[in-house]
């Protein structure tokens, strides 16, 4: 009885902040009872919050957990330390035990629902979070981690509908305001996603992403002078933010899509997508494109005999050429050019019916676009049938280190004949840079390895982070990370952008390293490979010299 009492001032203490007295008071328990669960359990509670390691924290939770073997808020707290760690599939399991102990627990099913998420897991973490919901109606983690599975799985009706109800519930919620404008942002609704970014930063001023996304919508709206002062003031309250920083470069460095002439000259590019989409077509099918550009490819695809040809293109000047151009070679009466995001495209109106080959080519010279991975699960879940042919199907980034001396010299622009030029990088594209491995001057230091696998065929996570371990074969500077894709068509038609085709309008990548890194052969290069919704990047974790 003393115990129980004890324990419960030792709870009240934590509730009212006072966590070094709710330590004490569980240190006392445990002087007299070193196994007493519950005390072992909030002292390990209180040791995470006040700063110890997880894993440190973990070594009590299992020591409760041992003490008392069916408690669900044991397994839940376990699971939360291993979230921390970011070991989902251990948070899983644990969380998983918590539900099994107690089905009622609405906290434990949302935690397991988030773990899944994490692990890719979209379905059945949406199935956990209805479990929640069930338990508790009016969790309102619940109904916007419901809403982030949705989105997910492309269903942005449903998401935005999840999102708008956790506003109206907690009208302070950060995340759910964030999240309603991105879907709002990805259906095109400006106006409502810049609504929503307002009240995010309004929420919290240092909500970068929040920052960024409100940029891109005023931008999307012809407001570029607003977009640019709404990241300079980021920029400025944010100084160290990565993000803010990378968007403020790319909303300086934009300019005109000028590759648009060079990509329908690709030769090998344009064979690869014919030979695909000739083997994918029927008399009887119903193509859509994401993408239309020129027309080229859509020509393509009425040429090989598709019944008819919907493809949508969010540029409007590019839509007028695009309808010019079709029309001037005669396929007016099969190819539907609709001037629209392919978000935006509705189903019974601009496409008949859900189509039968699903194509695109969202693809740059670092092989991932912005919100490429997004906009082609949206279609996937939305515009085609389950066993329309995709193409491209997948790809796989392969990557080698490299030494480039002349790219190196203006990424980033330092000095330039004798004098300090910095001023002028502000202008230079962020992130990767352009090589063209048939011509620049360059010397490669390792053998190749792969950097990444998609499959377009399926859901993916719109963010990864993995790290490599790659060895120096040959001497040199190492200034970075070259790389390039093999573009999967189908089971038998692949692009590889390694190609040294003059008509190669990719070429390949190049991301440079903040500093150049003296190798020799068997030296270990630490690197973290990953990718977000906006481009495929390198971090240079460390250097371990061959011993």
């Amino acid at each position: 009885m003393a115990a129980a009492l004890a324990i419960d001032d030792a709870f009240k203490a934590a509730e009212t902040g006072d966590y070094e007295a709710a330590k004490q008071i569980c240190a006392g328990i445990l002087e007299q009872d070193a196994e007493n669960a519950e005390a072992l359990h909030l002292l390990g509670v209180l040791a995470y919050q006040v700063g110890l390691q997880a894993r440190e924290a973990l070594s009590l939770i299992d020591r409760a957990i041992a003490a008392d073997p069916d408690n669900n808020r044991f397994f839940n707290t376990r699971g939360a330390l291993y979230y921390a760690l970011d070991m989902n599939a251990e948070a899983e399991a644990a969380f998983r035990r918590a539900v099994e102990i107690e089905p009622g627990d609405a906290n434990a099913w949302n935690n397991l629902g988030n773990a899944l998420l994490k692990l890719d897991r979209v379905t059945p973490a949406e199935t956990c979070f209805r479990e929640a919901l069930k338990r508790a109606p009016d969790l309102t983690s619940a109904i916007n981690n419901l809403g982030i599975a949705l989105k997910r799985e492309g269903r942005l009706d449903k998401a935005l509908a999840c999102f708008g109800e956790a506003t109206v519930r907690e009208p302070d919620y950060l995340d759910a305001h964030y999240n309603l404008a991105e879907v709002y942002h990805q259906l095109d609704d400006q106006p409502a996603a810049e609504q929503h970014f307002r009240r995010a930063i309004q929420i919290d001023a240092t909500c970068a992403p929040a920052h960024c996304g409100l940029a891109q919508s005023l931008g999307e709206q012809g407001r570029n002078e607003e977009a640019m002062a709404v990241l300079n003031a980021a920029a400025e309250r944010l100084p160290e933010n990565e993000e803010v920083q990378f968007a403020l470069r790319v909303a300086m460095s934009g300019s005109i899509a000028a590759w648009h002439i060079p990509m329908i000259n690709d030769d090998e590019r344009n064979a690869a997508y014919e030979r695909a989409l000739t083997r994918a077509i029927t008399p009887d099918s119903l193509v859509f494109e994401i993408g239309t550009g020129s027309g080229l490819v859509a020509m393509m695809a009425a040429r090989a005999g598709a019944r008819h040809v919907v493809t949508c293109e969010a540029v409007p000047i590019l839509a007028e050429v695009a309808k010019e151009t079709i029309a001037r070679n005669g396929f007016a009466d099969r190819i539907t050019v609709v001037s629209k995001r392919s978000t935006q495209v509705k189903l019974g109106e601009d496409l008949p019916e859900k189509a039968d080959v699903f194509v695109s080519e969202l693809i740059n010279i670092g092989m991932l676009a912005p919100n490429m991975l997004p906009i082609i699960q949206h279609a996937r879940a939305n515009l085609v049938k389950p066993e329309a042919k995709i193409i491209p199907e997948a790809a796989v980034v392969w990557g080698v280190l490299m030494q480039c001396d002349h790219l190196a010299g203006v990424n980033p622009v330092r000095r330039v004949a004798g004098f300090d030029m910095g001023g002028f990088d502000i202008f230079r594209s962020p992130g990767y840079a352009q090589i063209d491995l048939g011509a620049d001057p360059h010397r490669v230091l390792s053998g190749r390895f792969k950097v990444l696998d998609f499959d377009f065929r399926k859901a993916m996570k719109t963010e990864d982070l993995h790290p490599l371990a790659v060895l120096a074969a040959h001497d040199g500077t190492c200034h970075g990370v070259c790389f390039w894709f093999d573009l999967i068509l189908d089971a038998e038609t692949t692009y590889r952008s390694e190609s040294r085709s003059r008509t190669n309008h990719w070429k390949q990548a190049i991301h440079f390293f903040p500093e150049p890194v003296e190798v020799k052969p068997g030296d270990r290069l630490d690197i973290a490979a990953g990718y977000d919704n906006t481009r495929i990047f390198f971090n240079l974790l460390g250097h371990q010299p061959k011993s």
